[in-house]
């Protein structure tokens, strides 16, 4: 009787969080890519696909049937539950992790429990946005499991993601909150620089020696401009800014967060956003990363990051730094950069 009174109610909240958008957000489950179960969230401008299957992903955001985020070819529609624990598999999309990754420990390492099954429900939430809660498996050897709602407005692109990392366990936890959204490449990066005694360019590479550094950023104004060149290397700063943008052909995807300045530390020597490319034999992708503080916590309490996404149709294909620039004035424009950027 209680499973038939939960599915009635679940069925009430989904019509009712349709029904009160009027046809504009619709909230539905679906197959995808040889996934059963996952969630489609869409309005008239935007699409987002979460899989429960592989931990929760976020395995599409598209505007107009284009997707920016970097799909694995050779992952779609695996699932492969038995791997837990004992290899990796990169499916691309939208994950989160915990940080820093000099503390994981090998050889079962953190990300290799990343694609066990999450738990979905519908939420509604004011502000005419609409979304799902997506519960995943814990990790219990690391005491913690993520929690994060995903809401999609009506009427534009935005997108609030809201992720939680929650203790699990009987004792006190101390990790920082890692954002890694895989996008497709060649593309353009942008993001604030953040000029320091430490780093006189705005920006640190935070691979080693072993790894030649492409001189992919150039600085333009008061932002860094990554052309993708197809190599490994790895970036960041401590910007107190908080935002990033993507650029790919005549799409732009926006990401803004709220950085913490006072009585905080994160990893990395102090980066809240970084961001990674990989090469030919990697995949060929660009990891957009978000990290929030250290945080200490006790059994049971949370740490959040929580995130707005957007997508932007542009004029025209992006094809140089010029085009670039002119495109991060349109935004700007739009009302999608701050007005402290200068270009």
């Amino acid at each position: 009787m209680q499973t038939r009174q939960k599915i009635i109610w679940t069925g009430l909240l989904l019509l009712l969080c349709t029904d009160s958008a009027i046809g504009k957000t619709s909230i539905s489950k679906i197959d995808y890519k040889g996934w059963k179960g996952c969630w489609e969230l869409s309005n008239s401008l935007v699409k987002l696909v979460v899989v429960p299957q592989i931990g929760g992903r976020i395995m599409e955001y598209s505007i107009g049937g284009e997707n920016v985020l970097w799909q694995n070819k050779a992952e779609l529609g695996v699932v492969k539950h038995s791997d837990l624990g004992k290899k990796w598999h990169n499916y691309g999309g939208y994950k989160a992790w915990n940080a820093p990754q000099q503390r994981w420990r090998a050889p079962d390492y953190d990300n290799y429990y990343d694609y066990a099954p999450a738990n979905v429900e519908i939420i509604c939430k004011e502000e005419e946005m609409f979304g799902i809660r997506v519960v995943t498996s814990p990790i219990s050897h690391l005491g913690f499991r993520f929690e994060r709602e995903i809401y999609l407005s009506d009427r534009t692109s935005r997108v609030r993601l809201v992720e939680r990392m929650r203790n699990v366990s009987k004792c006190d936890i101390e990790w920082s909150i890692w954002d890694v959204t895989q996008v497709n490449a060649p593309c353009w990066i942008v993001f604030p620089l953040h000029i320091t005694n430490d780093d006189p360019k705005g920006w640190r590479r935070l691979l080693g020696p072993e790894y030649p550094d492409p001189h992919q950023v150039t600085a333009v104004g008061n932002v860094g401009v990554l052309k993708y060149s197809g190599s490994i290397d790895k970036i960041g700063n401590g910007s107190p800014e908080g935002w990033m943008v993507y650029i790919k052909d005549q799409i732009a995807y926006i990401k803004q967060w709220g950085v913490q300045t006072v009585d905080t530390v994160y990893p990395d020597g102090g980066c809240n956003l970084e961001v990674f490319t990989a090469d030919k034999a990697m995949g060929g992708y660009v990891e957009m990363e978000v990290l929030g503080p250290i945080v200490k916590l006790k059994p049971g309490e949370t740490a959040q990051l929580v995130e707005d996404w957007f997508l932007s149709r542009l004029n025209g294909n992006v094809t140089d730094l010029d085009d670039v620039i002119e495109r991060l004035k349109l935004l700007q424009r739009r009302g999608l950069l701050p007005r402290s950027v200068r270009l």
